[in-house]
This record gives structure tokens, sequence and C-alpha cells, in this order.
């Protein structure tokens, strides 16, 4: 967890209603580019998944999840499930061996009530932040689900925020004016208030679109690193400036992703997790085989479908050497990499009830 840096450079109280600090245009200039290279004794095999926590009810009880979720894990290991083909307001709290703590069915626009949550932010001292993007705000609960307060953040989240402290959040965000389409990084108040925003301004053109979405892990002090989603590109910041970019370069990947003409992209980076040194990445690449319904079609994304079309490619980076020291395929459904090491595994069962594993993700001993 990130600690004292941020909040040296910018010292976060209670912010009063509708401060907003002006943008630091540090672009991203003059920061050093390296092109990841394979070790030498690169291994292939050498990345173990176990099951650690299971999600998904029983089949007699009305908890039991759909295919239509969306799902993020902190760093103590509480997994929080956004239910959205249960309903648009329904959330699951799982403790970390996956027991369900909490169910929340609130529908509505008062306090304590939502619309379409999308996710769930664990504070340092153990309270929730709720992005719920219906109602365009930030919700603060304990750690059981009790309401505290709520503010509005009329914009769109481009990231899971990460927490800085227990007040202030770091995230990206498309956050517009009538000259730009806005600054990618912003430091954020639970209450909603934008403290800090900085990065490079996007120009607004027509026709343009707002940033894509990023994956950010913090480092201790005041950094953090981005990865980009539609291309293998991933950045360090220090402070208010981008000092290193990595960029690899492979036949499945080839650094900016190409998009197809259903906008589908070829390959995506679906998550990253630093661990000391060394940077995980989880990437889905599309089978260049597969043949695309045509746009009219309306596609039912299931586990089935989802294996017919990709396969997905774990690696981890040796940051100090500039090196990719493992990478290995997997031919079936995971989806992101979250602060405890661990990431989702899904399919359906015989009768077609989606199953969640939680896998913790680790590097095996080499054989001699």
């Amino acid at each position: 967890m990130a600690t004292g840096g941020w909040l040296a450079l910018s010292p976060f109280a209670a912010p009063a209603a509708g401060i907003l600090l002006a943008a630091v245009a540090t672009g991203l200039r003059g920061q050093e580019v390296i092109r990841l290279t394979e070790a030498r004794d690169m291994c292939r095999d050498c990345i173990s998944v176990e099951t650690v926590a299971v999600l998904g009810g029983d089949y007699d009880s009305e908890d039991l999840l759909t295919l239509g979720v969306a799902m993020n894990r902190t760093a103590s290991g509480r997994t929080f499930v956004h239910d959205f083909g249960a309903g648009p307001t329904v959330t699951y709290f799982y403790d970390p061996e996956g027991e369900l703590e909490v169910v929340v069915r609130k529908p509505g626009e008062g306090p304590g009530e939502y619309s379409y949550p999308t996710q769930t932010v664990e504070l340092p001292g153990g309270r929730l932040v709720v992005v719920d993007r219906g109602n365009a705000r930030l919700s603060l609960l304990e750690s059981d689900g009790t309401f505290v307060e709520s503010g509005r953040f009329p914009h769109k989240f481009k990231s899971v925020p990460q927490p800085i402290s227990d007040s202030v959040l770091l995230t990206a965000a498309h956050v517009p004016t009538p000259e730009r389409i806005g600054v990618p990084y912003h430091l954020i108040h639970v209450d909603g208030t934008i403290l800090e925003s900085f990065g490079p301004e996007v120009a607004l053109a027509p026709g343009a679109e707002d940033i894509g979405w990023r994956y950010i892990d913090l480092i201790d002090g005041d950094g953090f690193l981005v990865a980009h989603r539609r291309s293998y590109r991933i950045e360090r910041w220090e402070g208010r400036s981008a000092t290193r970019v990595w960029i690899r370069e492979a036949d499945w990947f080839e650094g900016q992703v190409t998009i197809q003409e259903n906008r589908t992209p070829k390959a995506s980076i679906e998550g990253i997790h630093l661990d000391g040194e060394r940077l995980w990445t989880l990437s889905a690449v599309v089978d260049p085989d597969y043949e695309w319904p045509s746009p009219e079609t309306r596609i039912t994304v299931t586990p089935e479908f989802d294996n017919a079309v990709a396969d997905y490619v774990i690696e981890v980076i040796d940051l100090a050497a500039n090196e990719v020291i493992a990478s290995q395929w997997f031919d079936d459904n995971m989806r992101d990499l979250y602060p405890d090491g661990t990431a989702v595994h899904w399919r359906t069962d015989e009768l077609g009830v989606p199953r969640y594993e939680i896998r913790a993700i680790r590097l095996k001993a080499r054989p001699r």
C-alpha cells in the first residue's frame, strides 16, 4: 500500500465542496522508453494456479450468481461482485475464502441506495467506497456494508480507483471540458471532490473518444504503474510525472493493438499485479481464425463463447532487468489480476450455472 508520499505532495484534509485544483500538465515528455526482451532462460511452464475460493451460491439459493457480473478483489482478499444479471443493484460481499458475508439489494436514488454499482474499493482502515454509476456518485460504507455518506462524481471512471489513504483515491477518469476530453489521472476525495488532476491533456476532436481503460497498481511512496488495456505499454509514474515506459513487442501482441471492424482488439491487457520488482500481466489474445458474426447478430457472451474466441497469457516481468522471465498460455477463461495476486477463472457447469473460481497465481521453482 502506498504511504505518505502522495500526502506529502498534497496534504488532503476533508476538502471544501467544489474545490478543483489546477491540472498539472506534466505530459509524457522525457520518459525513458524500454523495450522488454525475453530472458535467455525464460520459462514457459513455470506458472501455477491454485483455486483458493469458489463463488456462485447454492442451487437452491436466491444468491446464485449469473453470467453478468462485475467483480473485484481487494488486497485483504475480500471479493465484491456486482451482479447485473440478478438486477441492476445487487452486490455480494465475500470473505477471502469465498464465504458470503453480505448481500446488498437497495435500488433507488436516496442515501444508501444504488443504481448500477460497478466497483467496490476497500480503504486501508477497512471502510468501503462504492462506485455508483447510475447515480453518478461515490458511496462510503462501513466494512459490513452499512451506509455512511455519499457524494456526487458525474464522470466516467476509466480504471478501478486505488486507495491512497482513508480519504483519497487515485484513478483514471473521463472528465470533459469544452476544450478537451480531460487529463487521465485524478486524486479524488471519497466524497467525490476532485482534488487534483494531472497527466497529458487529450485534445477534443470531432468523433474523438475518451481515454481507454487503464490498470493501476500503486508503488510505495508516491508512485504507481499503469497498463493501457489496448497496448502492451506499461508506465511508471513518480509523483505527477511519467518517468519510464516499458513496451513489449511480440508476434501475438504488437505493441499498439489493432482494432478489428467489430471494435474487438486482437489482444488486450486484462490486469497487472506488482510483487516487489516482478510485474505480472494477464492478456487476452483473440483467435485470428475466429470468424465473427455480422454486426447485426447479437452475441451472448458465455464461457464457451469466450473459450472459442480467446486464449489468455500470463507473463512475469523482472522490472530491474527489463526482461520477461516467464510466459505461459492458458486456454480457459481468466479475468483481472487482483492486488492479492489472484485472478478469477469462470466457466459453467453441466446445468449452465456459472462458477467463479478465485485462483492464486504463483511462479514455480524451475526444475534443475
